[in-house]
């Protein structure tokens, strides 16, 4: 089906949804085969509508598809048997056996024979095997959770697990706007439009949606309390192979890409804030010595590149810049600083009072705000350089104009420090997180609250740090809010901030240190406390490469990366700064390439080019 068919599906699903047709919703939905209805197939699981349950899936997948497929017909025919077998319905499971079982056979002969020989059992729990197979209930409970599981694995289920949620007051201008699409399309063949652009503005997802990237093994789940399972050596799979299905590009040496440690003579300091200039031809630097670091390229196009050492910058005089941390305590401090649109001027501090610095000369222009209270983090006015967003380690937010040295406004709403602001002039709002976990939209014409909302952590991943920041940052289309923090990265729209995903790391890699937006709002670069950087698709946040530390620091697996930044102009590139003072620029292996190429996996078991996971 065309995009503009699979759109108008998913309109027309909604309607019907929101029109209480609910029979013809699930018909639609199995024979488009666009959106599997999760909650629907949980529905009939627990209902013990067995028929119903393989109609539904059939619709997705067939048995013989891959072995995720397999499985999941397995595992619904086996408890369809078994509990036939409970009611004491011979001819029922004779007939299930003869019909939809058999047919594994050909796969595991012996599985099948054990499972004959249960017809002669009167109770078939003097199976060992089935000795702690509980009430009908219970084990539906428990064939659903595998259920689950092998079908999130299901490269074929991918991109059919989210629904699009329109808004109810646009939903049925937008079913007007399809049809009329469609009879414009009609009458002017040769046009090819896409039809994403049509619906950009007006699509979401459902809220809240969670991405973990976890290795799936059906048959893994501890058997303790689930010994309904029969020998079936033969259908089991090895996490190798469930890895495969997962797994896109893993970047492990340094020949699988282009990275550059920039040159430095200062102190190997862990670096704390990293930008590249708006016009891409450099990047700047703060460690946490409260010293500035900038590194200039002379390249033909003026752009920063891992291909040519850039010169760290200093001025004839020798002078740095240097925050003020006279009266700074700075392992308590929360640096942050700010570079003015026209790449002029650095607004930073590191704990103590504001410094407005001339990038050319490295002059210190002037300095402002003494703490109390101190400043934690801080955004440029998008129409007036002489205008920024302050936030404060007293909870507050100050609007203030430098030039007249005078606070507008001052916004009070977060329950802790705040870590993150951003500006939508789409939107005319400002954007604030904190360690609160809480984000907060602000209108810019009064200042006034507009809305408020946590970040949902799932219990088990709290934060190890009361005070750990989060992090905002604006889409280029300025609506779809990056949040950042530590256990998470999750994207917003605004301005109401309705949470359209989420996506966590393993626990097992550490924390999320920082993320960002490539600079053509395709990608989200993602650094992870383990030294990897993941690149995530930044419309499903869907895993597309890992870069592993062996491939940029092989000689220090003790590093890793604290800030990272995107390049302003070049999709492909973007730069990390380390805790041992480094700066990296990183750039896929071949000029011009791509991190979204995915390797080509074995036929069935894992997405293939062409899958939601490998389009870009």
């Amino acid at each position: 089906m065309s995009s503009l068919n699979r759109e108008a599906v998913f309109l027309i699903l909604q309607f019907l949804d929101e029109e209480k047709f609910k029979d013809t919703v699930h018909k639609l939905e199995k024979e488009s085969g666009f959106y599997f209805n999760m909650r629907y197939f949980e529905e009939c699981v627990s209902n013990g509508e067995w028929d119903e349950v393989e109609q539904y899936i059939s619709g997705f997948t067939k048995v013989d598809d891959n072995k995720f497929s397999m499985k999941i017909f397995f595992e619904i025919r086996k408890q369809k048997y078994l509990e036939a077998l409970d009611r004491h319905d011979r001819a029922k499971a004779v007939e299930i056996l003869v019909k939809d079982l058999k047919e594994f056979s050909k796969f595991n002969e012996g599985i099948f024979k054990e499972m004959t020989l249960l017809l002669n059992l009167g109770n078939f729990r003097e199976k060992e095997q089935l000795s702690k197979y509980g009430d009908t209930k219970s084990a539906r409970a428990i064939v659903l959770a595998v259920l689950k599981k092998l079908i999130e694995a299901n490269p074929l289920f991918r991109d059919k697990l989210q629904f699009p949620t329109l808004k109810n007051l646009r939903l049925r201008t937008l079913i007007n706007q399809s049809l009329n699409w469609q009879h414009h399309l009609c009458k002017r063949p040769r046009l090819n439009p896409d039809i994403r652009t049509l619906f950009a503005d007006h699509t979401c997802l459902e809220s809240p949606c969670a991405y973990l990237p976890v290795a799936i093994l059906a048959d893994s789940i501890p058997k303790n309390g689930d010994s309904r399972s029969l020998p079936d050596a033969k259908l089991k799979y090895s996490d190798e192979e469930i890895s495969k299905a997962w797994k896109l590009t893993e970047l492990n040496k340094p020949s699988q890409l282009r990275s550059l440690r920039l040159p430095d003579c200062h102190l190997p300091v862990r670096i704390i804030g990293l930008t590249y200039t708006h016009m891409g031809g450099a990047i700047l630097a703060l460690a946490f010595n409260a010293v500035h670091k900038l590194w200039k390229w002379q390249t033909s196009d003026g752009k920063a590149t891992s291909s040519v050492p850039p010169q760290l910058w200093q001025p004839p005089n020798g002078i740095l810049m240097t925050n003020d941390i006279s009266d700074t305590r700075l392992e308590h401090a929360v640096p942050c600083f700010a570079l003015s649109k026209n790449d002029s001027y650095l607004l930073s501090t590191s704990g103590g009072k504001f410094s407005l610095f001339n990038i050319t000369t490295f002059k210190t222009m002037t300095t402002f705000m003494s703490p109390p209270p101190v400043a934690t983090s801080v955004a440029f006015h998008p129409n007036d350089n002489n205008i920024v967003a302050i936030g404060f380690d007293d909870y507050s937010i100050h609007i203030y104009n430098i030039r007249i040295d005078e606070v507008k406004s001052e916004l009070k709403g977060h329950q802790n420090r705040v870590t993150g602001l951003t500006f939508s002039n789409v939107l005319n709002v400002l954007v604030s997180s904190g360690a609160d976990v809480q984000l907060c939209v602000w209108s810019m014409d009064g200042w006034e609250m507009h809305t408020r909302k946590f970040l949902y952590i799932p219990h088990g991943r709290e934060s190890s740090s009361p005070l750990a920041p989060t992090g905002v940052q604006f889409h280029q289309d300025q609506i779809h809010v990056l949040a950042v923090h530590e256990t998470q990265i999750a994207i917003y729209e605004a301005p109401r901030l309705d949470c359209l995903m989420q996506w966590f790391p393993p626990e097992s890699s550490g924390t999320v240190t920082d993320a960002t937006y490539s600079c053509d709002g395709q990608l989200i670069y993602a650094s992870i406390k383990d030294g990897s950087v993941c690149v995530l698709t930044a419309t499903t946040l869907q895993l597309r490469s890992r870069i592993t530390p062996a491939a940029y620091i092989p000689l220090n697996p003790r590093v890793y990366p604290v800030v990272i930044a995107a390049h302003p102009s070049e999709p492909n590139q973007f730069a990390i700064g380390l805790t041992d003072g480094g700066v990296h620029v990183i750039e896929p292996p071949e000029s011009g390439g791509s991190w979204c190429v995915a390797p080509p996996l074995e036929s069935g078991v894992g997405p293939s080019v062409n899958s939601a996971a490998g389009s870009g």
